[in-house]
């Protein structure tokens, strides 16, 4: 398998996994040079209340020998440590009821990843994810900043929030 393969997966299963304010094509496997405002709100419908978009960031591999096979090969243990960055946007009124929806979000954000230990892949391309490495440690971490009005007090109300999450990738050459 890749990098290429596995962030793939990963953002596949997160684009088809129900996610509220997530529309087709909201998750991403990297950042554009512009991201235009509508793409915020793919296919949702008018009188909207969120939008999200998703940035996907493997910040770092590592691999590490599990099995010993002959004078080449083996099996290797290859761990990604991801880094979603989420742009959260709510046209509510109040900015505590954007926090409140933002938290919402990304409760359902860790319940998609606690749904499937494989992201949805069937073919060992990401063998566990959300639950840590092999010998333990921390499986979800997520990071949130204050809701942030844009442009004002009638605007849209934005939140970052950035969720780091292990992903474990097995390989048998």
């Amino acid at each position: 398998m890749s990098r290429s393969s596995v962030r793939a997966a990963v953002v596949n299963y997160l684009q088809n996994a129900g996610l509220p304010g997530v529309g087709s094509g909201n998750v991403k496997p990297f950042p554009a040079k512009i991201t235009p405002e509508g793409d915020f709100y793919q296919n949702e419908d008018p009188g909207h209340m969120q939008g999200v978009i998703i940035f996907t960031h493997i910040e770092r591999q590592h691999e590490k020998r599990i099995e010993l096979r002959g004078a080449t090969g083996g099996g290797k243990e290859v761990t990604y440590e991801f880094a979603f960055t989420i742009f959260f946007r709510s046209s509510q009124p109040k900015s505590e009821d954007a926090g409140k929806d933002n938290e919402t979000f990304l409760d359902a954000l860790i319940s998609a990843v606690r749904a499937s230990k494989t992201a949805g892949t069937s073919d060992g391309t990401v063998w566990q994810w959300g639950e840590g490495q092999m010998n333990g440690g921390t499986d979800v971490q997520i990071e949130s900043d204050y809701p942030r009005s844009l442009n004002g007090k009638s605007a849209v109300t934005q939140v970052v929030s950035v969720a780091r999450v292990i992903v474990i990738e097995q390989t048998v050459n």
